[in-house]
């Protein structure tokens, strides 16, 4: 036994002595630019979260909404409640003693906000307390307020919330966010999924981006000059301060990319925030308690950037391409045709349809624009008047099916079908004549310009075709070196292409 303990004690001191001699990780000096990055974070996060607010709001309705952690009130719906005694009657829908009540539900929501001034106006989002009941603020140090919301812009997706207190607050700085540059370091600070006064970290990624997602809020078709970032936003950040790293407001964070129709909605490193220099043109007038309802201005009607072939066939250089005119729109009502080509917009240069979304974007509902249009080959001017954003024409539907063998073309490889009258009714296709493609061959022209089954043509080379012989005698004309311009209609949308042998 001694020797066992004699071999123990040998081998304990063996593996001490070699511990000893390993080498002992030295700690890593980081270099003065990193230390100043994280002393300039740190300060940010202090100075900053105490004007950071947690804005929980109710909202009656008649519909019950869904349970969740961070989502509504449970209540049992009207089909359960027939097995509940009601004025101790068990057959509580046939009772006479009282009239059925429609239930009142109770749906909570929540988001975030800043304080903007120190008697406690806080900025947040429009849909953060969109049609709020009840609304209440919550400090960094918990203390919770009664709040009222003072004012909004629901186009814009601003909106100012009063706390109801005499208390001075922490207000946060508001900074310039004309010069922010993309690469720049951003904060942004919230309450996601409820985790109060998170900060994260991340850069400009974009800026100008022209926002348009009317899942998020009805009223909000089209937003220009949106700030792109990295910073992980995720669903409860809403309204809460992009800041730049002097710890200033430069954006107010509104948004997500992802897919909502799953419920699964979180940080993609895809954020979106408005800029502050919008919302302070509009902060004074919400403080004064403004409500603006005013929808996204708009002139209905599709647009099309203009590639190599088709600015050859035209005979442009610069212009964006109308490819479908919305019946219901001003710039139908106005004169606008389907193939016309937007050149300037109040006399400046378009260049492509992002830009002239982003102008017209940028106007109000009434304003008052001349749009310069090539024609033809000619010049004119169209006057219209901005209207509210309208419905988008019925959903076209293509057939995809081959009913018969129809006229085929096989110059440019497709086949075709006179679009009827029962045709239009059975598929829900819009009227005002046409072909439908039945068929596309293997390596042909139309398939190299991505006509395929199901698509409706409506022009050739800017003539109306009403059957399938019309179409064939005008695509036998034409000359495919040229290049042949074809007015394709797929899904409810309109686009032009270029048929070549080229």
């Amino acid at each position: 036994m001694n020797n066992f303990r004699r071999m123990a004690c040998s081998l304990t001191a063996l593996c001490l002595v070699f511990a000893l001699s390993l080498p002992v990780s030295a700690k890593v000096e980081a270099s003065g630019e990193l230390k100043s990055l994280q002393s300039n974070l740190r300060e940010v996060a202090k100075q900053v979260n105490p004007s950071v607010v947690l804005i929980v709001v109710e909202k009656k309705s008649s519909e019950k909404a869904p349970g969740g952690r961070f989502g509504f009130d449970y209540d049992f719906p009207n089909d359960l409640r027939k097995f509940f005694k009601e004025d101790n009657d068990n057959n509580y829908e046939n009772t006479p003693k009282k009239k059925q009540k429609i239930p009142q539900y109770k749906s909570s929501g929540m988001g975030s906000g800043f304080v903007v001034t120190s008697d406690g106006y806080v900025i947040t989002n429009y849909h953060v307390v969109e049609d709020a009941d009840s609304v209440k603020v919550t400090m960094y140090d918990e203390t919770v307020y009664d709040a009222e919301v003072k004012g909004y812009d629901k186009r814009h997706d601003v909106a100012v919330v009063k706390i109801k207190s005499e208390k001075k607050f922490p207000a946060a700085a508001l900074g310039d966010s004309d010069q922010t540059l993309v690469g720049d370091i951003v904060i942004a600070i919230g309450n996601p999924f409820g985790y109060s006064n998170t900060v994260t970290m991340g850069i400009v990624s974009a800026k100008g981006r022209l926002f348009d997602n009317p899942e998020l809020n009805g009223a909000i078709k089209r937003m220009p000059n949106i700030i792109q970032t990295d910073a992980a936003i995720n669903p409860g950040n809403s309204g809460g301060p992009l800041l730049n790293i002097e710890g200033e407001v430069i954006g107010v964070n509104m948004a997500i990319a992802g897919d909502f129709s799953t419920g699964n909605v979180g940080n993609m490193g895809l954020g979106f925030a408005i800029p502050i220099k919008d919302v302070k043109k509009i902060l004074d007038d919400l403080v004064k308690g403004k409500k603006n309802v005013t929808e996204t201005p708009w002139v209905g009607i599709r647009l099309q950037d203009i590639d190599g072939r088709l600015a050859k066939k035209l005979g442009i250089k610069n212009g964006v391409l109308i490819p479908e005119v919305d019946e219901k729109g001003p710039g139908k009502a106005a004169g606008l045709l389907s193939g016309d080509v937007v050149i300037k917009l109040d006399g400046t240069d378009i260049g492509s349809g992002k830009q002239l979304a982003g102008a017209v974007a940028s106007l109000e509902v009434g304003d008052k624009i001349v749009l310069t249009v090539n024609r033809g080959g000619k010049e004119q001017e169209i006057k219209l008047v901005l209207a509210p954003w309208g419905e988008k024409t019925a959903e076209v539907k293509g057939s995809g099916k081959k009913e018969d063998a129809g006229k085929k073309s096989s110059s440019i490889g497709v086949t075709v079908r006179t679009l009827t009258e029962k045709i239009e009714k059975q598929y829900g296709l819009k009227s005002g004549g046409g072909v439908i493609v039945t068929g596309v061959e293997d390596n042909s022209i139309a398939e190299n310009a991505e006509i395929g089954e199901g698509d409706i043509i409506r022009e050739v080379d800017r003539t109306a075709v009403k059957t399938a012989d019309e179409f064939e005698k005008a695509v036998a004309e034409a000359d495919l070196k040229a290049g042949v311009l074809i007015l394709v209609e797929r899904e409810g949308s309109s686009r032009y292409v270029v048929l070549s042998k080229e």
